[in-house]
């Protein structure tokens, strides 16, 4: 009885990790699917919410996208507050969504930043693994003092990796040519609303 509960038991094993595998192996290859389309040009970057255009094979385009169709990628927004600018922030605060961040999103609407709450002060290096447009990053202490920004960060960084000198709370990443435009400065305060 003992064979079989073993031979049972590596089976029931073998269908979990190849089920397993399976997954991750059709999720990384929608991912591709979408990093392939942004580097053939078949999807537009847009300049805002909205104003989303996505190009077919001949070069034929689609109507604007909606709110609807850029929050399957930010479905839960909140406020912050940067210097004198506010926008709307998609809070990564488990350690899935800080891993995965901006990476396999086409774009970041206007308006619209990635806050990473890491719920403890340190360097916080981020990278461009994935990612289809450049960023700025933004650190900031715990108290919501900027303490370091890096400008326009190519995806072809990747895999050098960017650190504050200065240990930050959280980091913030925001369209490039967001801290230039906004005149965001270390010193600056960050003003971050969490849900309770």
């Amino acid at each position: 009885m003992k064979i079989a509960e073993r031979i049972i038991m590596v089976a029931i094993v073998l269908a979990l990790v190849g089920g397993g595998v399976w997954l991750y192996l059709s999720v990384q290859d929608k991912q591709k699917d979408l990093r392939d389309a942004v580097a053939r040009g078949e999807y537009q970057i847009p300049d805002a919410p909205g104003e989303e255009i996505v190009a077919n094979t001949e070069g034929a385009t689609s109507s604007p996208a909606t709110e609807e169709e850029w929050r399957r990628y930010y479905p839960v927004l909140i406020p912050v507050t940067i210097g004198s600018t506010t926008v709307m922030a998609s809070l990564a605060d488990s350690i899935p969504e800080r891993i995965k961040g901006l990476s396999d999103t086409p774009y970041l609407p206007e308006g619209i930043v990635k806050l990473f709450a890491f719920g403890a002060a340190g360097e916080h290096s981020i990278w461009m693994k994935d990612m289809n447009y450049p960023i700025d990053i933004i650190w900031v202490a715990e108290d919501g003092t900027v303490v370091h920004h890096k400008e326009n960060i190519s995806p072809d960084t990747y895999p050098e990796s960017f650190a504050s000198p200065t240990p930050a709370y959280y980091v913030i990443e925001a369209n490039a040519g967001f801290v230039d435009k906004e005149g965001i400065k270390n010193g600056d305060r960050v003003v971050i609303v969490l849900p309770e």
